[in-house]
């Protein structure tokens, strides 16, 4: 996936599971989405992150070991880790967290696929079928990334105006939704 595509959809999980149109804290999910691909020194978390990605680079293929369930256990061991201490918020460790596993998750529809079971062999890809997978910078990867910003800007703008369950009661006039108004 594109650098923009891992931005966008990051940015959007993080902002509609953490409830939050936060600058701060939707733009941590979303550069946390780039951090799977620190395995690969030409990829921007891997460029300011040479010693680690140099490292990881040498011993594992891409898309393995940052790439699957041990990496966002380990990642949301330390973010946590330093929310329990109070040196960051709960709010911005559960956006580094969302932000990573849906980064590298992103990446299962691609042709190679994920290895998110790491360190089984074993390959994650989305669908089955592999003639509907993605090739990184097609045409199909274009159109998603064009539906994933739509979507953030509606999520974006639901959180700005009261969250969804406001938005909810609002547009069905519900009982609770009239009291409140």
């Amino acid at each position: 996936m594109m650098t923009l595509t891992h931005l966008a959809i990051s940015g959007l999980m993080t902002s509609l599971l953490v409830g939050t149109a936060d600058p701060l804290t939707v733009g941590m999910g979303a550069i946390a989405g780039l951090l799977p691909d620190v395995d690969i020194s030409k990829s921007p978390a891997g460029r300011i992150l040479f010693p680690i990605s140099s490292f990881l680079e040498k011993r594992f293929p891409h898309r393995s070991c940052t790439h699957s369930i041990l990496a966002s256990v380990a990642i949301g061991s330390v973010v946590y880790g330093l929310a329990y201490s109070s040196l960051i918020s709960w709010r911005l460790a559960h956006a580094i967290e969302i932000g990573y596993t849906f980064g590298y998750l992103v990446d299962a529809i691609t042709k190679s696929g994920i290895q998110l079971f790491f360190p089984a062999n074993l390959r994650c890809v989305v669908p089955g079928n592999r003639n509907l997978r993605l090739s990184t910078g097609s045409n199909w990867e274009y159109a998603i990334l064009v539906l994933v910003v739509a979507a953030l800007l509606l999520v974006l703008n639901i959180n700005t105006h009261g969250g969804m369950g406001f938005t909810f009661n609002e547009i069905l006039a519900t009982p609770r939704g009239v009291q409140e108004l």
